[in-house]
């Protein structure tokens, strides 16, 4: 019986989405599942100083500590995190492992398109850190109302139809350069909080990522002595002044192709329909919500702008969302608006 620790950390989930259709299709072999998925995950955080630290099942408990680190080393242990859950998003898409449950027909029968596909939450704040149990069984673990938080964003991530969901206290701890590749989607109180949060993404398309050619474990050192070696000398090449994560975004050829996407124009439309929903101006962010199309194509934008049918709408997640909520009173905002809103389960249309 010892008390806790109360600690500053970063707090990540990382969901498996569809897990209760997994486990009836796949049985004993669920278990099995979840393991080639926690092998990525596990891999990946631990490449950016991450410590996994528990599963719940169809989700996975990352911890970055930042009590005693300097301002510059919790920039960059931020950077890292986030870093992290690109790379797992990214390695899960491109797994031959995982690839073959695309062909499932158990799998298939229940979701037509089925890909194994996770949902993320990122958060940062105080928890406490210690052990949980008895004689019989004892787990390390961290409590704490923002530990609820992460996993909420992480749930919540679906409904916006995006990949992962982050805090503004996340956001504001990343480096200027990583922050900048956050897009703010909602203003909003979350379970476990009782102050609004601002809400952000990363925007990737993982759809075009194509499966590694190479099956996993070919070719890799079967020293593992020796291939520990390497991947400690990696991590810690990240901790080099001159090495910065941000930089990832624009020389890794996977990420740059899953932001071609997203055009600066778009970015700005919904930049200015987002501030007028804050605003409680909802006839002009439903106006500049329309426009938002992948496309810079200023056509398309203009035939956008006329119609306000569900048909026509965007294909963005987020900005569907958004358009969802507001339509429920005709676009006209609640007399006690105050720019945030309470996120509940039915947050609204998110994918097509």
């Amino acid at each position: 019986m010892v008390p806790g620790k109360k600690v500053d950390a970063i707090i990540g989930f990382c969901s498996i989405r569809n897990f209760g259709d997994a486990t009836e299709v796949l049985k004993e072999k669920v278990m099995v599942f979840v393991n080639q998925v926690g092998e990525i995950v596990h891999g990946c955080v631990d490449n950016f100083h991450g410590a996994p630290n528990r599963n719940f099942g169809d989700s996975f408990l990352i911890v970055w500590r930042l009590t005693g680190a300097l301002d510059n080393k919790k920039r960059k242990l931020a950077d890292m995190a986030l870093m992290s859950f690109v790379r797992i998003n990214m390695e899960v898409h491109k797994s031959r492992v995982l690839a073959v449950y695309r062909n499932h027909p158990g799998l298939k029968q229940r979701i037509s398109q089925y890909r194994v596909q996770l949902g993320f939450g990122l958060h940062c704040g105080w928890a406490i850190e210690g052990a949980i149990g008895s004689e019989f069984k004892i787990d390390a673990s961290y409590l704490s109302p923002n530990v609820n938080v992460a996993s909420r964003l992480g749930m919540e991530a679906e409904q916006f139809g995006v990949w992962i969901l982050m805090s503004h206290f996340m956001q504001h701890l990343c480096s200027k350069e990583m922050a900048g590749y956050c897009r703010m989607i909602d203003h909003v109180i979350v379970e476990g909080s009782k102050t609004p949060i601002r809400i952000y993404t990363v925007d990737l398309d993982a759809s075009k990522l194509a499966v590694k050619e190479t099956p996993s474990g070919v070719g890799q050192m079967r020293n593992r002595f020796k291939l520990r070696q390497i991947r400690e000398l990696l991590k810690n090449e990240k901790w080099a002044e001159d090495y910065k994560v941000s930089d990832i975004f624009k020389e890794d050829e996977d990420i740059v192709s899953m932001r071609l996407a997203y055009s600066k124009e778009f970015f700005l439309r919904f930049s200015v329909g987002f501030r007028n929903y804050e605003a409680g101006e909802w006839f002009v962010a439903r106006d500049m919500f329309c426009a938002c199309t992948y496309s810079a194509d200023s056509a398309s934008l203009l035939s956008a702008r006329s119609s306000v049918e569900e048909s026509q709408w965007p294909e963005d997640g987020p900005v569907r969302a958004l358009l969802a909520f507001m339509r429920k009173t005709d676009f006209e905002p609640p007399s006690n608006w105050t720019g945030y809103r309470q996120l509940n389960e039915d947050v609204g249309l998110a994918m097509r």
